[in-house]
């Protein structure tokens, strides 16, 4: 099954507090243009130079955001801001944070180089679609600088407590690195070279299948470049680093592991009418005009918190429209014939919160087709709610629907069946940090 192993780590020589937290980055794609700017101004060592980067007038193929990219990298190394460990290790992380209900929580995993294994395969397992931009974009970074900028996130069955046991075991020595994100999650890194914390994890790991959380964009991104680096120059060795991929890899019994939404935008529908697209949704859909303002705070609140309400009880949505300031909720009829709605033929993938809203709503009643939503020619994501709702009632968007989370029961199920959900359906917090723990892509080296 899934093959893990040590590698020697690329990372800041800065390690602990503040001087490690301000050259940190989301993930590429949670960073918000104005969060990009803010970030490229911070420090000229931020990771985010290599992550996202800007482009600039009179950019072209000799010099653009990501040949900047790999020559930031390359620098950044000669000049020692960047260290690579000099030992295999492999590297456990603990995220502090307080989650939504209050409550102090940590989530614990480890870092690994994870052997690729294409889709079909059965080892590494995805749960939802890709977008055609992301993937191209992520291959040209990877082209230019050559390495893993932030971990994959796998999630993996432990019903033996043998990750709790070696990562309190790495846990007793200090942390190899430290510090706080700008969203407020304490990190604590460890390395840990001793067989008696690997094994176990390996062993284990051998025996089973990786669920990909998050990541599909790059994870597909590295299948694409193996088979061009294998093209290109035949005969690289069979465990050289293009056959791995750097992975935080979390058991899904992790009481620290959350699992959030992420809402719908919809914009550019020609001829677009609140009162035409509210009888043909009125056919499949039981509607409620909530009283309340979702411009004030305390309106969007209790919009939100109804849409809770019907969390694993019913296939319901929170639609905001632009046209009429309004929030509605949308909750499925029981007495519908779903026959023709084009869902998918199996079972747990159609009942999905999701993937009615997909097919149903977005494709059936809108009229935009996979291919559309998949290329983001009218619908783009949000991660937090009050943003979904505000963008929509600045009128930068015609319609938002916001989701409650896929249940992790439901993400391992579609898994398992072979099945993917429709693009960016779950979040999983907290999030990763791009810049922490980084890993050369060698291909005449081992990981």
């Amino acid at each position: 099954m899934a093959e893990i192993v040590p590698f020697r780590a690329v990372r800041y020589a800065a390690t602990r507090g503040r001087a490690l937290g301000q050259l940190l980055a989301p993930e590429y794609d949670l960073v918000t243009p104005l969060q990009r700017d803010e970030l490229l101004r911070r420090d000229p060592d931020n990771i985010i130079h290599v992550t996202v980067g800007e482009d600039r007038p009179g950019d072209g193929p000799a010099s653009n955001k990501y040949v900047r990219a790999g020559e930031s990298w390359r620098a950044w190394l000669e000049k020692g801001v960047l260290r690579r460990d000099p030992t295999p290790a492999l590297y456990p992380l603990e995220q502090s944070y307080v989650a939504p209900d209050g409550r102090n929580l940590q989530r614990r995993g480890f870092m690994a180089a994870v052997r690729l294994h294409e889709f079909r395969e059965g080892i590494i397992v995805p749960h939802e679609k890709t977008l055609v931009a992301p993937k191209a974009d992520r291959l040209e970074v990877l082209k230019a600088v050559r390495a893993n900028l932030s971990p994959l996130f796998g999630l993996y069955r432990d019903d033996r407590g043998v990750t709790e046991r070696a990562l309190d075991e790495a846990a007793l020595t200090d942390p190899a690195a430290e510090t706080d994100s700008d969203d407020g999650v304490h990190h604590r890194v460890w390395r840990a070279e001793d067989p008696a914390i690997v094994r176990p994890l390996q062993e284990l790991l051998a025996t089973q299948r990786i669920f990909l959380a998050d990541g599909h964009h790059r994870y597909e991104t590295a299948l694409v470049y193996r088979r061009m680096l294998e093209e290109q120059h035949p005969g690289l060795p069979v465990d050289g680093g293009h056959h791995y991929i750097l992975f935080f890899l979390c058991p899904m019994n992790d009481p620290g592991l959350f699992l959030f939404a992420t809402h719908r935008l919809v914009a550019g529908l020609q001829g677009f009418t609140v009162a035409g697209f509210l009888e043909k949704l009125s056919r499949w859909f039981r509607i409620e005009t909530l009283a309340e303002d979702a411009r004030r705070p305390v309106g969007r609140a209790w919009a939100i918190s109804k849409l809770g309400e019907h969390a694993g009880k019913s296939t319901t949505f929170l639609m905001v429209t632009a046209e009429d300031g309004r929030a509605r909720i949308v909750t499925l009829r029981d007495d519908v014939d779903l026959s023709k709605a084009g869902l998918p033929a199996n079972e747990t993938l159609a009942a999905l919160d999701v993937t009615v809203l997909h097919s149903l709503v977005l494709q059936h009643l809108l009229g935009l087709s996979p291919g559309s939503q998949e290329k983001q020619e009218n619908v783009t994501y949000a991660r937090d709610a009050g943003e979904a709702v505000n963008r929509v009632l600045s009128g930068e968007q015609q319609v938002g629907f916001l989701l409650n989370p896929t249940p992790m029961w439901q993400v391992e199920a579609v898994g398992e069946a072979g099945e993917t959900m429709p693009q960016k359906s779950t979040l999983f917090y907290p999030r990763l940090q791009s810049g922490l723990v980084m890993r050369e892509v060698n291909p005449a080296e081992r990981p």
